[in-house]
């Protein structure tokens, strides 16, 4: 596998902020919170200006911020970190009952602070913090695996994990709250714990969860890189003597549903090699000119506002400044014209299988974190596990066996392709593509291989950010998965 070069920022990052006035007020917040969003590579998330009237005033614009309900506590200190060290930027002001899950920011130049409401994107726990990382964790502790196969079996290991959580650091009592009574979080805990107990981790010394900050006894093992402040993307990390095993937590209640996305970052932040100037160029100029098309459409249709229709008479738009305009243009338009054959997303295509073992090399890379293994030299390990399980009062208890993907075995296993063949990436037949007739979604889906094996599937879409590049989301496809078994 190829090494990575020192990365340059290019086009829309938060090196390279330009804010246009108040009247761009709207478009400027998407595109600065999707820049830090592409710097927390690890979790999935959707913005979008928040259209309630108590959410934006004189000094405050309102944006929605949706992602899993687990990641909520998450996601705010990383984003606070990446702001309190730009030199640009502020901590904005946030109520003591948001405090931990909402953030605000303001920009120097800017009038409004950014205030950032934070919100589930689905079911969330009954105590609003999801105890599957602190269950886990504690399970971890247990020298022996556990077996649960009634709700009274249930209560009794979820008091055992509460009388055990003196070995366990950087949870919050929210997260101890919610642990009374979550059946489908604890059958998904013991399926990944088990598989932790089973590669010799069980009985541990201690459990650190990194979600609202890295110990001190293991902030050594905190990486940056490529853009990414969450590199290593440990949800906790295990000490048992003088070794550490950081675990990337995933959960799913089936085998058979769809894994966890690996990856959510913007095709532009991803590739800020040298190497990749050509083709980022290229692409910039085509979403130009397809978004000059939206707004030429957006306007013979009558469906742009009359104040956008103004600004765009006194500055006519061109290939250098459409990003000033698209982002007050109807959604609805703007997925509309990203479906059929002049889509935006068919020149995407053609760039990408044009440079698709330079793009390959860099996503094997990304996805899979084999730059982790150098941390081994100081007795650190990492690990994809995935725990399988759920409840209900007719399916009963049900864990399953969890899946375990060490980065060992992981280098192993591209290294052992990589001998045979060389990266690529190709089009998925399966799927009908946005650019293609009949398109129903506006998105993309590929397929990375390595030689004859597909390793990931990758599907390319918008964040809700039409101003941003299109984000690269990556499962692990099964042919890849089938190599472990």
């Amino acid at each position: 596998m190829k090494k990575f070069s020192t990365f340059k920022t290019l086009l829309e990052d938060l090196d390279k902020l330009d804010y246009g006035g108040p009247q761009t007020d709207h478009a400027f917040a998407l595109s600065l919170l999707s820049d830090i969003d592409d710097k927390i590579g690890s979790i999935n998330t959707e913005i979008e200006i928040d259209p309630r009237p108590q959410k934006q005033s004189g000094v405050k614009l309102g944006v929605s911020q949706l992602m899993p309900d687990a990641d909520r506590t998450k996601y705010a200190p990383l984003a606070l970190d990446i702001i309190k060290k730009h030199p640009d930027l502020e901590e904005g002001p946030v109520g003591n009952a948001r405090k931990g899950k909402d953030y605000a920011l303001k920009y120097k130049d800017m009038d409004k602070y950014i205030y950032v409401n934070v919100r589930p994107l689905g079911k969330r726990s009954s105590a609003g913090d999801d105890p599957n990382e602190l269950m886990t964790a504690a399970l971890c502790l247990m020298s022996k695996k556990q077996k649960i196969t009634n709700s009274d079996e249930m209560d009794a290991l979820i008091e055992k994990v509460k009388l055990g959580l003196g070995g366990v650091k950087g949870y919050k009592q929210g997260q101890v709250d919610a642990l009374v009574g979550d059946y489908p979080n604890l059958c998904q805990a013991v399926s990944a714990a088990n598989t932790i107990i089973d590669a010799g981790y069980g009985g541990a010394d201690k459990v650190y969860l990194t979600g609202q900050a890295w110990d001190d006894d293991v902030k050594q093992f905190q990486i940056s890189k490529y853009g990414m402040n969450d590199f290593n993307s440990s949800d906790f990390i295990v000490k048992k003597g003088n070794n550490f095993l950081g675990v990337s937590l995933k959960k799913k209640k089936r085998i058979t549903e769809t894994d966890p996305t690996l990856i959510n970052k913007s095709f532009a932040t991803l590739f800020q090699d040298k190497k990749f100037d050509k083709m980022i160029k290229a692409l910039e100029l085509r979403a130009g000119m397809f978004y000059l098309r939206v707004l030429a459409s957006g306007k013979r249709k009558g469906l742009l506002d009359k104040a956008l229709l103004k600004d765009m008479k006194k500055t006519r738009p061109n290939t250098k400044n459409w990003k000033d305009f698209i982002q007050r243009v109807p959604n609805d338009l703007i997925n509309a014209e990203l479906k059929g054959s002049k889509s935006l997303f068919g020149d995407m295509a053609k760039i990408i299988i044009k440079n698709k073992q330079m793009i390959g090399d860099q996503l094997v890379q990304l996805i899979f974190k084999s730059d982790l293994k150098e941390l081994k030299k100081v007795n650190f390990d990492f690990t994809l596990v995935t725990g399988i399980g759920d409840y209900g009062p007719s399916k009963g208890v049900v864990v399953e066996k969890g899946e375990y993907k060490d980065i060992d075995t992981v280098t192993t296993k591209l290294d052992e392709l990589f001998s045979k063949g060389k990266v690529s990436i190709e089009l998925d037949k399966n799927t009908k593509q946005a650019f293609e007739p009949g398109a129903t979604a506006a998105i993309l889906v590929f397929n990375m291989k390595i030689g004859k094996v597909n390793i990931c599937t990758i599907t390319l879409r918008y964040k809700g950010n039409f101003r941003a590049a299109p984000s690269f989301q990556a499962v692990m496809h099964d042919d890849f998965k089938a190599i472990y078994k």
